[in-house]
This record gives structure tokens, C-alpha cells and sequence, in this order.
């Protein structure tokens, strides 16, 4: 029987460590943490799956592989600071490619848009579950992008109500941080990074269209040039979320286009990958 099976069958479930090493060998901002980091680590991802429910959806059937790659990447946000912050999340859904959920949007005038989209991930607020696409789950150390730790991210925002980037403040860890300073400095940010964006987009052509091969190489040859994903600019909660995972894996940008966000993340989740070896 697979360990995952029996995980709940015992007392102290230990992740096996050929499988924990496969699992961090694949994702290298996982492999470059120093050696106590990843013991922690460990530790912390074999809570989660021993506190929270991992189930597959649409066909897909969960291994042992998929819940500690998941697992793995999920607790590092956390890594110096508390699982409580999850103690909202149901449970973890994992569909087996992008699915499809309803979206609506008020316009200006008030007006009520529906549509449904495709996306990669949902955290649900009130108590739900982070839902997870297993394909992009898998897809990270590229442009900083990583569907994992975004909506857990999400779920840390959502602690103390819904997701707006600002994050509770544990007095325990974040002593050193200034609810003031936080919002002036990612306010600050986000507006940059949204005319950043606008400046993006004006330069597209009027019939832009992403299903255009011509059309989908511009914006990303555009989009190339911004340190964050531009799904940052679509709210402040993404901001925080899109800046929070391009922290843990493609730090750089981030600490030289907004030192001063990166440097309240740092503080915030107090880890610095920046840090030598």
C-alpha cells in the first residue's frame, strides 16, 4: 500500500526520504535552501498532509509524488512562521489541467459582467479549499511563476478575512513590521506596476488577439520586460500574491525594481533567498 494511503493509519507520518528528495530535487528553489531549511521544511509539509485533506478531481488520481511536491511548495511560505496561518483551508483539490469556474465583474457603470475562464488555481475564502491545476503545479522556476504558492499565499491573506494584500501580522514573528509602512510601500508599488501594465497594453494593436501566434509573441516579448507576471496588476490581493511568489523564485527582479516591497516580504515570511550559501 502507498505511504500516501496510510498516512492518517499513523501516529506520526514520516514523508520517506527518497520520495522527499526526488520531490525537492525537481523545483531548484526548493533544492538551494540550506540543508536545516529543508529538514523544516519537511517537517512542515508532513503536518499539512497529516492536518489537511488532499484529494484529486476530474479523473485524476492522486500518488505520493503530486500531494509532497504540492506539500512541499505549500509550506514554504510558512517555513519560518506558523501552519495556523492555513487553519481557514479546507483541503486541497487537484484537477489534472487548467479548469473552468464562473467570474463576475461590476464596470463602472455598474453594470454586472458573467463569463467563465479557465484557471490554473482558486483559493476559496470562508473556510474552502485551494484548488490546483496538477499541470501548472508542476511548471515553476519560470518568470517567477509559481500557481502553488500563489494561492496559498491567497489563503495566508484571507487569515483574518478576505484577501486584500495585507496580510495579518503575527505579533510573534512581525514585530519588526508597521501596518503603515506596509500599505504606503505596496501601494506605492502597485500603482507603479499598473501604469507599467497600461504603458504594456497601449503598445498592443487594437484587434489584439492572445489566440494570434504574432499577437501572443508581442505581449510576451512586452510582458518580458516587467519584473512581476502582469496578472499582478489585475488587484492589490495579486499583487501581493504575484510578489510573494516571484520572492521564492525569481527573487531578483522583484528586489531591484522594488527593494522596498521585497524587502517587507522578507521581513513578513522572514526568509531572505537572496542570501549566499
Amino acid at each position: 500500500m502507498e505511504w500516501l494511503t496510510q498516512l492518517f493509519r499513523r501516529h506520526a507520518p514520516r514523508i520517506p526520504d527518497p520520495l522527499w528528495q526526488y520531490c525537492v530535487a525537481r523545483l531548484d528553489f526548493l533544492a538551494r535552501l540550506p540543508a536545516d531549511d529543508q529538514a523544516r521544511l519537511k517537517t512542515l509539509s508532513e503536518e499539512l498532509l497529516a492536518r489537511k485533506t488532499f484529494s484529486g478531481a476530474d479523473g485524476l488520481a492522486l500518488d505520493d509524488e503530486t500531494a509532497v511536491l504540492i506539500a512541499a511548495q505549500a509550506t514554504l511560505p510558512v517555513l519560518n512562521l506558523t501552519l495556523d496561518l492555513y487553519r481557514d483551508m479546507a483541503g486541497v483539490i487537484v484537477y489534472p489541467a487548467a479548469f473552468v469556474i464562473p467570474q463576475t465583474e461590476i464596470d463602472e457603470a455598474g453594470v454586472v459582467h458573467e463569463w467563465q475562464e479557465p484557471v490554473s488555481g482558486e483559493a476559496i475564502d470562508a473556510g474552502g479549499a485551494v484548488v490546483l491545476s496538477w499541470e501548472d503545479a508542476q511548471q515553476s522556476d519560470t518568470a517567477g511563476y509559481n500557481v502553488v504558492i500563489h494561492e496559498f499565499v491567497h489563503k495566508i491573506d484571507m487569515a483574518d478575512g478576505g484577501a486584500n494584500g495585507r496580510p495579518p501580522f503575527l505579533p510573534e514573528f512581525h514585530r519588526e513590521l508597521s501596518p503603515g509602512r506596509w500599505r504606503r510601500e505596496f501601494e506605492a508599488a502597485y500603482e507603479d506596476f499598473v501604469a507599467r501594465v497600461d504603458a504594456l497594453e497601449a503598445q498592443l494593436p487594437d484587434d489584439f488577439d492572445d489566440d494570434k501566434p504574432s499577437h501572443a509573441s508581442l505581449y510576451d516579448g512586452l510582458a518580458a520586460e516587467l519584473p512581476l507576471d502582469p496578472y499582478a496588476a489585475r488587484h492589490p490581493a495579486e499583487f501581493f500574491a504575484v510578489a510573494s511568489e516571484a520572492f521564492f523564485v525569481l527573487p531578483e527582479p522583484l528586489a531591484r525594481e522594488y527593494p522596498e516591497v521585497f524587502d517587507l516580504l522578507r521581513l513578513y515570511y522572514r526568509q531572505n533567498p537572496l542570501m549566499p550559501l
